[in-house]
């Protein structure tokens, strides 16, 4: 007998529909998958058979073939034992055929349990796509409710034997309600788990909590750098309390690549918050690898990538992050696929400014490296990369006495909160004076002159930023950025027009470049 249910697998962060045809025929007892299974899919053999059996079913002693189509596609994942085990069944006649329309998902257990799986939410997403009329998934699946214009319906099962339960009509599906983010509001990134650390606790630098307020509001890439214990760290764990919370189609791009990574995702609407070992390998740190994966950089879409101790990364893995910090994506290619990967975050990164860590301090003795030293220490991070870095900003130590007497005073008024909203107001601001819902220049603009009219530089501050670009030798691309950090100031002042002490502002965070 012959029979044809539909799955789903997944090529890097998109899913595609896969035809899952089982075939038996008498001879000797057999059982062969073919169509480009991986590994993951061709073990389902024994972890279907031993599900049919506890579940009370009768597994078939003959030949059998199953077909995963399209032939010439890889399949990765295990995704697909539940619609392996059905088509199975229907072909040994144990169960009626299910609808074409119909798309099965889920993991086996030995004992018939329905489990989750990696990449259960973007498989889901791409059965809305191709219209499904009925998915059947794992009970406990963190999904989200069809479109309501999809008309799809959702079984949730917690076994094999519910999953045919609820295709037959024999039982009444769990109902699964959607929780829209504006239900989310408490959930504040000052108030979840992963961010509840506050600049109320950070004592003094001003500055640095001035130049964190600009980096939010224009989503600027930010490098600190000051001696070992000045607080870099401390003050990059806290910028995601100050960023807004995500839209819904934000949260589901998010959603979407944690699920292919098999992780768990930041708290609804909370920004992810990604810092790597400097041991992280160029793959781990772009994506790639055997089968496409997300990296670090694509875990921090719509978030926040911090890399500590930048220059002791690796040169392929910080090299490799000049195409997402230019273009909000990259593109992954190896010999056996080519995947693109979204990747606009905002980019920070902290480190010393010496291999002692001394140099230029003023707080700690004078500095042991030599000038061969620090030259070959400045040389780990390349020109074009730092190019791309839209502020940098200088942190000096606190003195413990200093530390002492602030521990006695009133907490810094600078808090996570009045941050936020004034990140807030001013990202208000820029979207009413664009008048448009959200900003579209990415990359480098063809015309100097397009994004001056679009900032709305006064003459005197366009004179000033073009002396400041001649005299620092900046590239264009540099220009540029020093242009859109005077913007995002004139925003976080609701000035309509960027001044002159907007770009002298812009211009003291190039210190480091």
């Amino acid at each position: 007998m012959y029979a044809n249910v539909q799955g789903i697998a997944l090529y890097g962060l998109e899913g595609f529909s896969v035809g899952v045809e089982a075939d038996i025929h008498n001879g000797l007892p057999n059982f062969e998958i073919v169509g480009l299974p991986a590994s993951s899919v061709r073990e389902a053999k024994e972890r279907v058979r031993s599900a049919i059996v506890n579940s009370g079913l009768v597994w078939p002693r003959a030949r059998i073939t199953v077909s995963l189509s399209p032939a010439d596609w890889r399949k990765e994942g295990s995704g697909l034992d539940l619609p392996i085990a059905v088509a199975l069944l229907i072909a040994s006649e144990q169960v009626p055929p299910v609808g074409r329309n119909a798309i099965l998902l889920g993991e086996l257990a030995l004992d018939g349990t329905l489990r989750t799986f990696r990449g259960v939410w973007a498989a889901t997403q791409a059965a809305y796509y191709l219209q499904a009329q009925t998915i059947v998934l794992p009970l406990h699946s963190e999904i989200d409710p069809p479109p309501t214009e999809t008309g799809a319906r959702l079984l949730p099962a917690s076994s094999l034997q519910e999953a045919l339960d609820l295709l037959l009509g024999r039982s009444t599906p769990k109902t699964v309600e959607r929780i829209p983010i504006s239900d989310y509001e408490d959930a504040s990134p000052a108030a979840s788990a992963a961010t509840q650390l506050d600049f109320a606790d950070v004592v003094s630098h001003e500055q640095a909590k001035r130049a964190l307020t600009i980096a939010a509001v224009g989503s600027h890439h930010l490098l600190m750098y000051g001696p070992p214990g000045s607080g870099k760290s401390m003050l990059a764990a806290r910028l995601p309390g100050i960023l807004p919370l995500m839209s819904e189609s934000e949260a589901a791009e998010v959603k979407r690549i944690f699920s292919v990574a098999g992780i768990h995702p930041p708290p609804r609407g909370v920004r992810p918050f990604r810092a790597p070992h400097h041991t992280v390998t160029a793959t781990g740190m772009l994506g790639g690898g055997t089968h496409p994966h997300p990296g670090e950089v694509s875990l921090a879409h719509h978030g926040v990538l911090f890399l500590d101790e930048f220059p002791e990364f690796q040169r392929s893995a910080l090299e490799g992050l000049r195409q997402p910090l230019e273009t909000g994506a990259i593109t992954v290619s190896r010999a056996a696929y080519s995947c693109t990967f979204p990747s606009q975050f905002q980019f920070v990164a902290a480190m010393n400014p010496c291999p002692c860590g001394y140099s230029g301090s003023g707080s700690h003795d004078s500095c042991r490296c030599s000038i061969r030293d620090r030259e070959r220490y400045r040389a780990k991070l390349s020109g074009p990369l730092l190019d791309r870095i839209d502020m940098t900003l200088w942190i000096e130590g606190i003195n413990s006495q200093h530390l002492l007497l602030q521990h006695h005073r009133t907490p810094s008024a600078d808090s996570s909160s009045r941050m936020r909203a004034q990140v807030a107001d001013a990202r208000t601001f820029r979207l009413e004076r664009e008048g448009r819902l959200q900003e579209t220049t990415h990359g480098l603009p063809r015309n100097p002159a397009g994004w001056l009219r679009s900032y709305d530089i006064a003459q005197g501050a366009a004179e000033m930023l073009f002396r400041g670009a001649q005299s620092l030798q900046l590239s264009i691309r540099s220009l540029h950025k020093v242009a859109k950090v005077a913007r995002s100031v004139a925003d976080l002042e609701r000035s309509t027009q960027v001044t002159e002490n907007h770009v002298a502002e812009a211009f003291q965070y190039r210190s480091y470049t």
